[in-house]
């Protein structure tokens, strides 16, 4: 009988790596709080999530001209202390730092994400960025 694959241990390996080799950043998000009256405006609030991230070249073999451009980068996030789960349209931030709850540094906007999640089990995000 095959022994199972662990993959709550992948996921631990993928924290520890992408820790180790990787950076501090972070996912911006704009939220508007709508207003108590209709003729009233809302009140925007910008968010800085930290993430621990690691941003890589472009594979060359996965750039198609569509979907995957030149001058796209790869960005591995790792799941460990992630606050929020990334989504296509907001703006990952990173080659920074926080000061005060800002993050300020390179804005890349998040323009393919896939979950790596064999087995039903997340173990990492793996994003294209996109200027």
């Amino acid at each position: 009988m095959a022994e199972s694959f662990d993959y709550e241990e992948s996921r631990q390996d993928a924290n520890e790596l992408i820790a180790e080799f990787g950076q501090n950043g972070a996912i911006r998000r704009t939220v508007v709080t709508p207003p108590a009256h209709p003729w009233e405006e809302g009140t925007e609030t910008t968010v800085y999530h930290a993430v621990t991230l690691v941003v890589l070249p472009m594979d060359e073999k996965r750039i198609d001209g569509t979907l995957i451009l030149t001058g796209d980068r790869q960005v591995l996030i790792a799941l460990n202390g992630l606050p929020v789960g990334p989504a296509v349209g907001d703006v990952i931030m990173f080659n920074g730092a926080f000061s005060a709850g800002v993050y300020a540094g390179e804005e890349w906007t998040i323009a393919k994400l896939d979950m790596l999640a064999p087995a039903g089990i997340m173990v990492m995000y793996d994003v294209v960025a996109r200027r």
